[in-house]
């Protein structure tokens, strides 16, 4: 349902998707107010090395070929920097490599240690405030001895909480409804099929996430587009498969399945692009037919709803992804992005057998949720980037991380439980009793799952919801699955609070 890819998470992103990426992670504009400078000697001395790198035509930005050589040619540049001036948002890279600088010999070794830890010439331009790879080693290299960079902190400012992303949890509704709505006039097969289909779309929909995110400044349509075919193949296999296994009709089972897939990895298209208003259009009319077939229950009703579900948001998707981009449509695309496809696909395999045990009702929060939940994912880590920016050591960092990230849980776990008591007052199937504490361990389970992910921390998640995926369909009461699942979830939490790129 969501990786956060911010980032990607992160990665799943950040470090996860976010996405938005967070993936990657969300933040404000650069602030390049100097902070702190030392005394006048050094001043001049930089005054005096910029006048005579200006009179011999040198510069210290690097061309992009110099990326690659190693070799830093020079163009001009009239840039003065002072030797305590240092872009807000360099202050966590400094952080980070404060020993490694204390260390350094000049500033090209920094610049190896920013490029082994995969800040590039574009992303320090982009993210940073500095001129490129070069230019933010030699303004971290002039912190040496100053103590400039820690000395004066900016006052920390609260990020906004992004309330626009709320609506996203809606639109997760629309293709599995519709789906659902179709299938349930074709055939326990049919159902069948479209629980494989949804749970396939599930973990395909952040693979689809990653590779969009692999090329950020253009739309890689060529590989946008190979998702879907991916999505169409595995739906029509999955599906058929099922329905052979439950000795129903095939080729339904296999419509059923391949239509429910290829409307999710347009759904995936669409609103990673952040096409919502496309994406509303594109499940307008498949909705309406589902309409339909339930007031009015017939095949030739539920076949026509199938066809509009898999037409109408793929003929959608193919529209917006018309730039081909750079990114080829294959595997060597994929690859990259399929653990964030196993995550999924295990967190999916844990909802399903969760619903089995306390119904689908139930667990409605948990889908009108998913843009609470991406929302709750980006403002932590928002925040958690305002702590790098203002604290001066890791042990300072753990204080304020410590409690972000739990009480974000804690706040999405109420949010949802509160919703599960409002949707209890209504004449629907809901035990309130046996199920508002398991809605509440689960979806705080959620938030510190997606944060995780965005911390690249995928194969210990897909662990732990593929083993919750059994021990519900061995009997474990649903309660304890949900508390034991946040229990586990915690020491990964504590450990990777601990790692200073949990805060980027």
């Amino acid at each position: 349902m969501t990786g956060s890819r911010s980032g990607d998470v992160v990665r799943g992103g950040l470090l996860g998707p976010a996405g938005k990426d967070r993936a990657t992670a969300p933040g404000g504009p650069v602030d390049q107010t100097p902070v702190a400078v030392s005394g006048p000697l050094g001043v001049f001395r930089e005054l005096a090395a910029q006048r005579e790198a200006s009179e011999h035509g040198a510069s210290r930005r690097p061309s992009s070929t110099s990326l690659h050589t190693g070799t830093r040619v020079s163009t001009t540049s009239t840039r003065l920097h002072l030797p305590g001036e240092l872009p807000e948002r360099l202050r966590e890279v400094d952080l980070k490599l404060a020993a490694d600088r204390s260390n350094a010999v000049d500033a090209e070794e920094l610049a190896a240690y920013l490029e082994a830890d995969g800040l590039g010439d574009e992303v320090l331009r982009d993210r940073y405030g500095a001129d490129g790879l070069f230019d933010a080693a030699e303004m971290l290299y002039r912190q040496k001895g100053t103590g400039g960079a820690l000395d004066r902190l900016p006052v920390p400012t609260t990020p906004a909480f992004p309330w626009q992303m709320l609506l996203r949890g809606p639109m997760y509704l629309l293709p599995g409804l519709a789906g659902l709505l179709i299938a349930g006039a074709l055939g326990a097969e049919a159902k069948a099929a479209f629980v494989l289909a949804a749970a396939f779309g599930w973990g395909w929909t952040m693979t689809v996430a990653g590779v969009r995110y692999a090329e950020p400044f253009a739309v890689p349509g060529r590989a946008l587009r190979g998702t879907l075919l991916v999505s169409a193949g595995a739906g029509l296999l999955g599906g058929a498969v099922v329905a052979a296994a439950l000795g129903g009709d095939v080729p339904t089972g296999a419509l059923v399945g391949g239509a429910v897939a290829l409307s999710s990895g347009a759904a995936g298209v669409l609103l990673s692009l952040g096409r919502l208003g496309q994406f509303a259009g594109a499940f307008a009319s498949p909705l309406l037919a589902a309409g339909v077939v339930l007031a009015l229950p017939s095949r030739p009703a539920a076949l026509f709803g199938l066809a509009l579900l898999a037409a109408v948001p793929t003929l959608t998707a193919l529209n917006v992804t018309r730039p081909r981009g750079s990114l080829p449509a294959g595997l060597a695309t994929l690859r990259p992005h399929l653990p964030h496809a196993a995550y999924g696909w295990a967190m999916a395999a844990a909802f399903v057998a969760l619903s089995m045990r306390t119904g689908t009702w139930p667990l409605l929060p948990v889908i009108l949720g998913a843009g609470l939940l991406e929302a709750g994912v980006w403002h932590v880590q928002e925040r958690l980037q305002v702590a790098a920016r203002t604290l001066r050591t890791l042990p300072d960092l753990r204080r304020v991380g410590l409690p972000t990230v739990l009480l974000g849980a804690a706040g999405y776990g109420v949010a949802l439980g509160a919703a599960l008591v409002v949707l209890a007052l209504l004449p629907l199937p809901i035990h309130l009793q046996t199920t508002l504490l398991t809605v509440t361990l689960y979806s705080a389970g959620l938030l510190l799952s997606s944060w995780l992910a965005n911390q690249r921390r995928l194969a210990f998640l897909t662990a732990v919801w593929v083993l919750g995926a059994a021990a519900l369909a061995l009997g474990l009461p649903p309660p304890l699955f949900a508390l034991l699942t946040l229990l586990a979830l915690l020491f990964p939490t504590l450990h990777t609070l601990s790692d200073p790129r949990s805060y980027r």
